[in-house]
């Protein structure tokens, strides 16, 4: 190989050949790569499974803070009742007590006159 004589055009096609072999020694193996972009495909799936799942995540979020809106809408109602109801009870309260004391002078009146009656006119 080393006395032999090239001609122009075997330098050149040996050239191209050391070329492809120098070339697909710096390209990786054709599997490999295939393994690589099935690998990337499957990452972008999950990726967009993953925003799908973020998007219905916001979504439940949203509908929830709803819902405790109500909630709280609805207990600061109740909270406002309880507290309407306990004032009714505490002035029905203070009535009864006014309306005892009103009866006691109303019953000592009576028997006041009750024994007057019985002393003077019996």
């Amino acid at each position: 190989c080393a006395n032999e004589v090239l001609t122009p055009i075997e330098m050149e096609q040996f050239e191209r050949e050391s070329g492809q072999s120098q070339m697909m020694q710096l390209i990786p193996d054709q599997s490999y790569l295939r393994e690589r972009a099935d690998a990337m495909s499957t990452v972008e799936t999950n990726i967009v499974e993953l925003g799908t799942i973020f998007n219905k995540l916001a979504v439940m979020v949203s509908e929830h803070r709803e819902m405790v809106q109500r909630v709280e809408d609805n207990v600061e109602d109740a909270n406002d009742n309880i507290n309407l109801s306990l004032a009714t009870l505490t002035n029905a309260l203070t009535n009864l007590q006014t309306n005892r004391a009103l009866f006691m002078r109303v019953l000592g009146t009576l028997i006041g006159f009750f024994i007057i009656f019985i002393i003077f006119f019996a």
